[in-house]
């Protein structure tokens, strides 16, 4: 079989054109395939700022704008970090109120590496009604029944939000009744929240994070060092 110079030049032509003509056309196909892979990475780019565009860069029950905090929706869902009994104090012996505190996985996880908790940690605490009855373990053991209300920590280690009276101390401070998870009832959180936390800050290790000082990080098991 004759070669393509060979038979160019049978037909008049000159067998370098051939050569020049083959290396053009491969250039050019070299040039198609890098436009292509660029074009290509140029949308998967697009297309990952867009998702992130449409996703809070915070924490997701937080309104980006306004700092105003929801229930998140799926906490239930979150491992728990501690339990909180609360003793009747009439009557005979027996639990008036359970309080369950959840957080995402990704936060215990970084707490248990850096001993504070990261920007944008969530804690929800449930209060929930409580029951006590004699069973075989016991003739006074409680049990949770109906929720009662929730309150939800959203951590800020940026100063956000500096106009809400809700936001300060490192914390966004939220309280929540049982049937209305998404409009809190607090006001100020210096007047409604503060209170229930000065007690944590005595009971804190000296080295914590000033703002993690209000949280009762002793009574969650999960966080300590093993």
């Amino acid at each position: 079989m004759k070669n393509p110079c060979e038979a160019h030049c049978q037909l008049g032509g000159e067998p370098h054109m051939i050569l020049k003509w083959a290396f053009l056309k491969g250039k050019h196909m070299k040039r198609i395939i890098f436009i292509i892979i660029v074009g290509i990475l140029t949308l998967g780019t697009f297309a990952g700022w867009a998702m992130t565009g449409n996703e809070n860069p915070y924490a997701r029950n937080v309104d980006p704008k306004t700092g105003d905090i929801r229930v998140p929706t799926h906490y239930r869902e979150w491992p728990t970090l501690g339990t909180w009994a609360h003793a009747k104090v009439d009557g005979g012996p027996g639990v008036q109120e359970y309080h369950v505190v959840y957080t995402q996985p990704e936060t215990i996880a970084y707490y248990q590496k850096k001993g504070r908790f990261p920007d944008g940690a969530v804690l929800v605490k449930e209060l929930l009604n409580a029951e006590t009855m004699a069973m075989t373990t016991g003739p006074a053991v409680g049990h949770g029944t109906s929720l009662k209300g929730l309150f939800v920590l959203v951590r800020d280690t940026k100063g956000r939000f500096k106009a809400s009276s809700l936001w300060g101390d490192g914390w966004g401070w939220s309280l929540f009744t049982s049937d209305d998870p998404n409009h809190t009832v607090s006001k100020n959180y210096q007047t409604d929240c503060i209170p229930c936390h000065i007690p944590a800050r005595d009971l804190a290790k000296k080295n914590a994070v000033d703002a993690d000082k209000w949280i009762y990080t002793f009574g969650y098991p999960v966080l300590q060092k093993k």
